[in-house]
């Protein structure tokens, strides 16, 4: 059966995809979870938007009952957790079956007796009366406690007042001033007024609770055993049962104080409005102002927070050597899941721009990817994909499959560096069980992450409360796939929701039993729908206790973010009471987070869109070496890009290459003056030109798509498919050179260095399954000195319209398809400019690269120096073509013709090189 798959969703922006649930209790939603509609005062469980660290301060400490006792700053997860003042610090262990392997909260020194430190227990007024110097303002007004000023209390006096006695004649009249209509709106008869539930005795918050700081630390999880977990031995594991919809009894892996305290302090804003619980929450929150800056939504923030505090170890990975994960000669692959409406990936894109590839899968509807939205990425290079049934539900099985088949083609049968999952969807009237209803989502999110993610490579996924063995157990089957995994909740994640993230890092190789079981897992849930019946348990409770290291850092874990989460909801309750109060640290906090963050700290800006010609002077005036006509662009296009090429039409034609070892070589399919041959301009998006003498023509009915800022040289070629009558044939873009991708300057590195990144610009912008976009590919680019071995790639084949032609496969061996073009012509570009000269060793049989300097000191280099590198506009204006018209087949077979021949070019070649 069918489930729509959730996808983050919150109040005001992320990641979110809204998902049909079990039945819900029919009740005002409470502090709920990523819901995509805000209800009455609800306070949201995913804002889509983060939280505070995981390992912020904490104080107090763990201990065992009997013997085996734990205090959280000798048994910290890397003894190296900051630990607040605000803490535990009472002992709410209570004793079980288990009760040797969970910690408990309070002295070790006392053994179980009742620590001193153990919190007040206040009513409401006591708390909500304090006074806070601390966040007032500090010119209050006394009348603000009630009294009135000297000067006050003597005009009263004179116009007759007296203390405690009414105004008038009688001394009948009002005994307290007017108070100011506290109406809002146009709300009509029977509206409840907003006020705050009961608040939860066990906890409270004072305004001296620890400052916030933009600095967060990380806690890593005990290093895992070697391998990942066995399928067979998982599925001997699993327990099946009737299904589950309570949470308050699940104390297996946190305090049952806290875990009540959880629950209880959700329910405090049922009967507040949501405005005041909105703004209470803007003014609590130190991180609040942060805002989503110059991105989509705060989810996009919410990922750069994560990326920078772990070392930016998803744009920039490292492999466990500490050496660049991502070779020079690719790109970095990503995939985006229940990520609607994109804002982890708009980052991600921000990044690296068109160096990045990414896959996006969410649920198509009103919370689908929003690429047009994308203003500080490059949508160009992100391809949102909606599985076999078209719908983009993670749940189903089938859409599974075919999302890893989509991503491992793209990817050579690698998979991406890294995966992010993001989903969420409305609890309304179930907060509660928030975690029970999302454990399918948790299940796919692993599932999908094991599919997708190569070997070394790493996840993050959006996680609320584990209080179950379902969800601890799914952890620790992840936890034993990666080599590093840590809870961590980001200061961007509002504290008071029950929202954090489970990092892995370091895929392990031999993980695909682990995929495989984890797979028919959801295949059962989905049937389960239907029989009633439920997966209960991953991996039994005392396999998960015995990894001592691993309990107790999800029982610190829970205990910490729990504590913490009960504390900033009361926080917000105070806020909401008290008006006066504010969070004062808010500017300097988004300053110095900002700062960490490597993010601009300025307002969201709507992509620039610049015409051709602007495009073209922009990219001018940003190259490292700007030409002599960057001013006007007019002269440009008429003194460089509408420069013909040079022709070879006789043997004594040869003389232009003067050093063969210099020169480079492709295959056309264009015939002397074709209008394929063209210069291509990318505005941004399906914004693309083609140079027309001096003026430039839209090629939106070629379907092509690309990057502002770009500018290649290029070339409109007929691929075909088959033989004869069943022939097939489509249109496609080879790029020769370029000046400029996407903004990223290559006109001065050497031709082989640019065509590398032609290369990768086309892999990042090919989008092979849609079947309306051109395919985009690079040439391939061949040496000079290996003209006879290069001219046995062509091969003869019949042809549809004529008897036979001279082919090429078509250079992109991912979706080649069998395609391949007919060669009209060759194109010759120089690579080295004088007084340098390439040379071939003679002992290693490596180029080398050789010139007289000043004093005619000879000087070599095994690479190319950079005074030595003929840049793109030099290489475009001395291109040189030999057109093999009109007979083609008289040039490759070497047949008497007029013209150029190709046993003259071969022999020139030989007496070049062996001089």
């Amino acid at each position: 059966m069918n489930r729509p798959e959730p996808d983050l969703s919150e109040d005001d922006e992320s990641s979110s995809d809204e998902s049909a649930t079990p039945a819900k209790r029919a009740r005002a939603d409470t502090y709920g979870a990523s819901s995509t509609t805000s209800h009455a005062s609800n306070l949201q469980e995913s804002d889509d938007e983060p939280e505070t660290p995981v390992s912020s301060n904490f104080s107090g400490s763990f201990q065992t009952p009997k013997a085996a006792r734990l205090n959280y700053a000798e048994r910290s997860l890397d003894n190296d957790v900051r630990l607040s003042r605000s803490s535990l610090s009472e002992n709410c262990s209570s004793p079980n079956e288990y009760d040797d392997f969970r910690p408990g909260f309070g002295d070790p020194d006392n053994d179980g007796e009742e620590s001193p430190t153990k919190p007040s227990f206040q009513d409401n007024d006591t708390f909500y009366n304090k006074t806070s110097n601390q966040y007032k303002d500090s010119g209050a007004d006394e009348s603000q406690n009630g009294e009135y000023s000297e000067k006050s209390l003597r005009m009263m006096s004179n116009m007759g007042y007296k203390p405690g006695r009414g105004l008038g004649k009688l001394e009948d009249g009002r005994t307290q001033p007017v108070e100011a209509s506290t109406h809002k709106g146009r709300r009509g008869f029977g509206l409840k007024p907003s006020i705050l539930g009961e608040i939860p005795k066990d906890f409270k918050w004072t305004p001296d609770e620890s400052q916030p700081e933009a600095k967060e630390e990380v806690s890593w999880m005990p290093p895992p055993p070697d391998d990942p977990l066995p399928g067979y031995l998982l599925s001997d594991w699993l327990v099946r049962g009737a299904k589950k919809l309570t949470i308050d009894d699940e104390i297996d892996f946190v305090e049952p104080h806290i875990l009540k305290g959880v629950l209880d302090a959700k329910t405090i804003f049922d009967g507040l409005y949501d405005e005041d619980l909105r703004h209470a929450r803007f003014r609590s929150n130190p991180y609040e102002t942060i805002g989503s800056v110059i991105f989509l939504n705060r989810a996009a923030v919410k990922m750069a927070n994560i990326d920078a505090v772990f070392d930016f170890m998803f744009t920039s990975p490292k492999k466990q050597n500490g050496e660049d994960t991502v070779d020079k000669k690719e790109i970095l692959y990503f995939a985006d899941v229940c990520a609607g409406p994109g804002g982890f990936s708009e980052y991600v894109l921000y990044r690296k721009g068109w160096k990045a590839k990414g896959f996006g899968f969410t649920l198509k509807g009103s919370n689908d990817f929003k690429l047009s939205d994308f203003h500080a990425g490059t949508p160009e290079t992100f391809n949102p994909y909606y599985g076999v049934k078209d719908d983009g539900n993670v749940f189903d099985p089938a859409n599974l499959t075919s999302l890893k088949d989509h991503v491992l083609k793209q990817t050579d049968d690698k998979g991406v560096h890294f995966l992010m999952a993001d989903g969420g969807f409305s609890v309304e009237g179930q907060e509660n069980i928030q975690e029970i209803l999302s454990k399918q989502l948790y299940l796919c999110q692993c599932i999908a992450a094991l599919m997708l993610v190569r070997t070394g490579g790493h996840f993050v996924v959006k996680l609320f409360d584990v209080f179950t063995r379902f969800s601890v157990g799914l952890i620790y089957i992840m936890y034993r796939c990666f080599e590093k995994v840590c809870i961590h909740k980001p200061v961007t994640s509002r504290p008071a929701n029950s929202e954090r993230y489970l990092i892995c890092k370091w895929k392990k190789l031999g993980t695909e039993s682990t995929e495989q079981h984890l797979y028919s897992v959801n295949s059962m849930l989905c049937t389960s729908l239907e029989t009633g019946e439920d997966i209960l348990e991953l991996v039994p409770l005392n396999v998960i206790q015995e990894d001592t290291g691993f309990y107790e850092y999800i029982y610190k874990s829970n205990c910490i973010l729990g504590e913490r989460q009960i504390k900033h909801l009361l926080k917000i309750a105070a806020f909401s009471k008290d008006k006066a109060l504010k969070e004062k640290s808010q500017a300097e906090m988004k300053k110095q987070c900002l700062q960490i963050w490597k993010l601009p700290d300025s307002v969201r800006k709507q992509s620039e869109r610049l015409s051709p010609d602007d495009t073209l002077l922009s990219i001018l005036a940003t190259l490292k070496k700007p030409p002599q006509d960057s001013e006007s662009a007019r002269d440009f296009k008429t003194r460089v890009l509408n420069k013909k090429p040079e022709y070879l039409d006789s043997d004594k034609d040869l003389t232009k290459f003067k050093n063969v070892y210099d020169w480079h070589f492709m295959f056309l399919s264009s015939a002397k003056n074709s209008p394929d041959l063209k210069i291509f301009i990318g505005c941004g998006g399906k914004q693309v030109f083609q140079l027309e003498s001096n003026g430039w023509k839209n090629v939106a009915d070629l379907h092509v798509t690309m990057p502002a800022k770009t500018l290649v040289y290029g070339e409109i070629v007929k691929e075909y498919r088959g033989e004869g009558n069943s022939q097939f044939n489509r249109k496609t873009l080879h790029i020769i050179d370029a000046l400029m991708l996407g903004g990223v300057d290559i006109s001065y590195y050497p031709l082989t260095g640019r065509i590398i990144q032609c290369n990768l610009f086309c892999s990042a912008i090919s989008k092979p399954f849609d079947n309306l976009a051109l395919p985009i590919r690079c040439k391939r680019l061949f040496n000079l000195e290996q003209f006879a071995s290069a001219l046995n790639n062509l091969e003869y084949r019949t042809m549809k319209r004529i008897k036979r032609a001279i082919t090429i496969d078509t250079p992109d061996r991912i979706d080649r398809n069998e395609m391949f073009y007919v060669v009209n012509s060759l194109l010759f570009l120089k690579e080295i400019k004088e007084p340098w000269s390439a040379q071939m060793s003679k002992k290693s049989g490596h180029k080398y690269y050789f010139s007289l300097d000043r004093d005619k000191k000879p000087r070599s280099e095994y690479f190319i120096p950079d005074v030595a590198v003929v840049d793109t506009i030099g290489a475009y204006t001395g291109r040189v073509m030999w057109p093999w018209e009109p007979s083609p087949n008289a040039v490759f077979d070497n047949l008497p013709h007029s013209g150029l021949t190709r046993s003259a070019f071969e022999q020139y070649i030989v007496h070049n090189t062996n001089r």
